[in-house]
């Protein structure tokens, strides 16, 4: 049995939420199908740097985070939403990052990047089922304003205001007294969401492709 350690420096606060779950579910997932023995997956440790370190560059802030835990990660995922431009977000925010860890840690470790085509939320609005299994509802992916496709997920402006509004549509429906923020769901959602429907995403295929060549790099599949 090998233990892999995983761990995520994410943007947004709310990003852990759903991240976390999920980023462990993508490993379990393909380590039960294709690593080289029995992996004892952990849960994702999710990083921050030290205070002192707020107006240091995001590599510095990242690099130092991951030196903080060093030890418990044997893969780091960094976490940037691609705004609409996942390419320069990815040159600017994430590779720069990938670089220092590399060179910090070397070959025993590896960084993955996580880089949604606009935001996060995309990635939670892609699975309808998942949203009504955890919200309790039983409305439809049109009445709660959800995309019609995989393809309008990935490309929705405001992914999530989308989110914000099925959330508010379904607890509305429900009868409760006030509206509830999407975040309260977001470790749920990132526990249900579908990984099929998410494999149909572009960025996701990346981040998967991304993380089977980790996971190679560091003799964890055949």
């Amino acid at each position: 049995m090998r233990t892999l350690g995983l761990a995520l420096y994410a943007e947004g606060r709310t990003d852990y939420y759903f991240l976390l779950p999920l980023l462990q579910r993508l490993c379990e997932d393909i380590c039960l199908r294709e690593a080289r023995v029995d992996v004892d997956v952990s849960a994702v440790l999710g990083l921050d740097h030290p205070a002192a370190l707020n107006d240091a560059s995001r590599e510095d802030r990242i690099t130092e985070a991951a030196r903080l835990a060093v030890g418990a990660w044997n893969i780091l995922f960094v976490h940037a939403d691609g705004a609409g431009n996942a390419a320069k977000i990815f040159r600017e925010q994430v590779d720069p990052a990938l670089q220092k860890l590399a060179a910090e840690f070397g070959r025993s470790t590896a960084g993955v990047p996580v880089v949604p085509v606009r935001e996060t939320e995309a990635w939670v609005i892609v699975d309808g089922d998942a949203l009504r299994s955890v919200l309790g509802a039983t409305l439809s992916n049109p009445e709660m304003g959800l995309p019609n496709s995989m393809r309008e997920a990935e490309r929705e402006q405001d992914p999530k205001a989308v989110l914000e509004h099925a959330c508010k549509v379904a607890t509305q429906a429900g009868r409760r007294r006030k509206p509830v923020s999407a975040s309260r769901y977001l470790n749920a959602l990132g526990e249900q969401v579908s990984l099929e429907k998410l494999r149909g995403l572009e960025a996701f295929q990346s981040l998967e492709k991304d993380l089977r060549e980790a996971l190679t790099t560091l003799n964890v599949l055949r």
